[in-house]
């Protein structure tokens, strides 16, 4: 376990795009299907990335931003580091933290990178950031985000109905008696249960990238998202509770001591099996997957962005693509919370 002291998040904004869609919406499955699927997601709406309007991750930090600056009247000369955290950053080169130093006009003086990460994204962002955090480096944005159905083959039932692309931004800043604690897993045997096998160095895009390939009971491209449906499920269940289990341990608090779990939206299911399994509470447990779906890794973002936050003993569980799992506990959060619908 890593205690970091001394950090504080004063602003979550989450931002969804402008564009809803209705998964009965989906022309490729039968009503049957779509039924199903949405029973054991509880996923109906989502939100995508607006392409027709040229909307893109860059334009929803951007607004994100404005919200936290403005509400913290933190002044952008004051900001001592930018950090992006993202699965698909706005260009190969240069990076989306880069780009963002100029158009919020934020010191050139300041830190700034992109890191690569999935559904474990905020929660490790949260610890990047928090790393940063001293006397000397008072004020961090960071900034996570994720057009995830940029990889999803709208014709695969295992992925087509399940995300939403969304960003965020959360500032961070130094301030005394704060701490929290962190505790990863990293199986990397694991990585073919979650994978974009084109489009990287080791196998960039070809022709052959778009052939449609048989997936089981559905159809796919190697150029978006496979997923093993039925082992993340068994990854989830059994290594998230375990993992929640042990930094509560590690921390001497058991379940009834936390007053909120804020895990990653993965689907309706697995998280009724978390909950089941850990014997926590309704009032203890968030949740808003029936009304955003998956955000991915930005889903914890979205989560606590809807939430008022002044609570003590908190449980944050970032999961995912990887194998991934970044789980904090934090002994208070008192923060400013927004979350907005992009206006492009």
């Amino acid at each position: 376990m890593i205690k970091l002291k001394d950090a504080k998040i004063s602003y979550i904004c989450g931002i969804l795009p402008s564009k809803r869609i209705d998964n009965f919406d989906n022309i490729y499955f039968s009503d049957r299907e779509k039924r199903k699927i949405i029973d054991i997601s509880g996923i109906r709406n989502r939100y995508i990335l607006n392409r027709e309007h040229g909307e893109t991750m860059l334009d929803l930090y951007k607004q994100a931003a404005a919200k936290v600056l403005g509400d913290l009247k933190w002044s952008t000369e004051e900001i001592s580091g930018i950090i992006v955290v993202s699965q698909n950053h706005e260009f190969k080169m240069p990076i989306t933290a880069a780009l963002l130093q100029d158009e919020l006009g934020i010191s050139k003086k300041c830190f700034a990178y992109d890191v690569v990460l999935g559904c474990s994204a905020y929660a490790y962002g949260l610890f990047l950031a928090m790393n940063h955090i001293s006397k000397e480096c008072k004020k961090v944005l960071l900034f996570v985000g994720d057009p995830v159905n940029d990889f999803v083959y709208p014709k695969n039932k295992h992925s087509a109905l399940l995300f939403s692309d969304s960003g965020s931004c959360t500032a961070i800043e130094y301030c005394q008696e704060e701490e929290a604690s962190f505790i990863f897993e990293t199986d990397g045997s694991g990585r073919d249960m979650i994978m974009v096998s084109d489009g990287g160095s080791r196998n960039p895009i070809n022709i052959h990238s778009f052939d449609e390939y048989q997936e089981g009971d559905s159809v796919n491209i190697k150029a978006c998202m496979k997923m093993k449906g039925l082992e993340v499920f068994n990854f989830v269940c059994s290594s998230i509770p375990n993992n929640i289990d042990k930094i509560l341990q590690l921390n001497s608090l058991k379940v009834s001591d936390i007053s909120r779990f804020y895990l990653h939206q993965a689907n309706y299911y697995a998280l009724v099996q978390i909950k089941r399994k850990l014997n926590i509470k309704d009032e203890q447990f968030a949740s808003n997957i029936n009304k955003y779906g998956n955000c991915g890794g930005v889903s914890l973002a979205i989560l606590l962005s809807e939430e008022k936050l002044n609570l003590e003993n908190v449980i944050l569980s970032g999961f995912g693509v990887g194998l991934s799992i970044c789980t904090i506990y934090l002994k208070k959060i008192h923060c400013k919370t927004a979350l907005l619908f992009s206006k492009i």
